[in-house]
C-alpha cells in the first residue's frame, strides 16, 4: 500500500530521471563535437597525437558529463596522457606546449563536470 506522499515523491523522482535522460541525450550529442573540436586545437603536430587526443578528450568528457564519474581521476588520466604525448611528440618535456594541451583539456573537463548538477536542476524547473 502506496501512501499519497510516497506516491508524490515516486512521480517527482520519475520526472527527475526523465529530465536527466534528457540532459544526457543532449550530451551524448554536444560532448563529442567539443571534444573533437578541443582536440583539434590541442593536438601536437602528428596523426597520433590527433587520434589520441579525440580519444582521450570524448572520453573524459563522456565520463565526467553523462557517466559522473570523479573529476580528478579524470583529470589524473589527462594529465598522464598530456606527458605521454608531450613526450612521444617532441622527444623531450616541454612545459609550455604540456600546459597549453593540458590546461585547455582540463578547463573543459571541469566546466563539464561542474556544470552537469547545474544542468539538471534547470531542466528540472522547466
Amino acid at each position: 500500500m502506496v501512501n499519497p506522499d510516497q506516491e508524490k515523491m515516486f512521480d517527482v523522482l520519475e520526472k527527475q530521471r526523465q529530465h536527466q535522460l534528457k540532459v544526457d541525450r543532449i550530451l551524448k550529442v554536444v560532448l563529442p563535437i567539443v571534444g573533437f573540436l578541443l582536440s583539434v586545437m590541442c593536438a601536437n603536430f602528428n596523426r597520433l597525437s590527433l587520434i589520441f587526443t579525440i580519444v582521450i578528450s570524448i572520453l573524459a568528457l563522456w565520463m565526467v558529463g553523462i557517466k559522473r564519474q570523479a573529476l580528478w581521476i579524470w583529470t589524473t588520466v589527462v594529465a598522464f596522457y598530456c606527458l605521454l604525448d608531450n613526450l612521444y611528440s617532441f622527444g623531450a618535456f616541454d612545459l609550455k606546449r604540456y600546459v597549453y594541451q593540458f590546461g585547455s583539456i582540463t578547463t573543459f573537463l571541469w566546466i563539464t563536470g561542474i556544470a552537469r548538477p547545474y544542468i539538471d536542476r534547470w531542466m528540472l524547473k522547466d
